[in-house]
């Protein structure tokens, strides 16, 4: 049996805009100092860090600088594994003729048509998102995608579903292993994540602001968020109308 482990997702620090997959600002950099620097304060002797993170610019530009901060900051007897790619936490995804492609390739090729005629795929990204920047920044569009049933963007409850997969996932192999896995990720998966799980959207995650899944060694997850917190069984089944042959090899091929 698996020993207990947690799970911190994390969004991304601030970026230079959301029209195409950008890295971080200054300012973005030294949120996840900050946070690099408060994670390792937490961490006791004996546990092993694992950091996977989506595969957008700003995903991976936010777990070097954790890495780079965890490494520096923590005390003895604390190992910080090295960066992985990591699909279930990959950002929102988008069906762009009929490949399924990160959201930030289709807003480049949305803006590539202007405005006048728009098909309807590009039709609903406007509706999804007009600004790219301001709006985007403060989870406007992730709203909008929340609420609204959309044809051609990632359904908010698959999103969910794949956070459990990858969450499930992390599970340390051994019993005696103490594990705590940092995943630097997207506030879209993981405002669909904490919605599903609290039966409310309780609005965007700030930059590096963390979800926390305490996982018992029976399975059973605990979710926190701000002042919410939730405690399950074992995490959720994946439904018959689900087809988790095609979630298993998410954005793997």
């Amino acid at each position: 049996m698996a020993g207990p482990y947690e799970v911190v997702l994390l969004r991304h620090g601030e970026t230079h805009g959301y029209d195409a997959d950008h890295g971080l600002t200054a300012r973005g950099e030294e949120q996840a100092r900050e946070r690099g620097v408060a994670l390792a304060a937490e961490l006791a002797p004996g546990t092993s860090v694992v950091m996977p993170h989506a595969r957008t610019a700003r995903g991976i530009a936010t777990a070097v600088v954790l890495r780079e901060t965890l490494v520096g900051a923590v005390g003895p007897g604390v190992t910080v594994g090295e960066l992985y790619p990591d699909p279930w936490f990959d950002n929102l995804r988008f069906a762009l003729h009929g490949e399924v492609v990160d959201a930030s390739v289709a807003v480049a090729a949305r803006l590539a048509l202007g405005d006048a005629d728009l098909p309807h795929w590009a039709a609903e990204y406007a509706r999804f998102d007009s600004d790219y920047r301001e709006i985007a920044a403060r989870g406007g569009p992730i709203g909008h995608w929340i609420h609204n049933p959309t044809l051609y963007f990632e359904p908010p409850q698959i999103a969910a579903y794949r956070f459990w997969s990858g969450i499930t996932a992390l599970a340390p192999e051994g019993s005696d292993e103490q594990r705590v896995a940092v995943v630097a990720t997207h506030s879209a998966p993981m405002r669909a994540f904490v919605s599903t799980a609290f039966g409310h959207d309780p609005g965007e995650p700030e930059n590096l602001e963390p979800i926390r899944v305490s996982v018992a060694a029976t399975g059973a997850p605990t979710v926190r968020f701000r002042d919410l917190s939730l405690a399950l069984d074992a995490p959720p089944p994946l439904p018959p109308w689900f087809d988790d042959a095609w979630l298993e090899k998410y954005g793997r091929s």
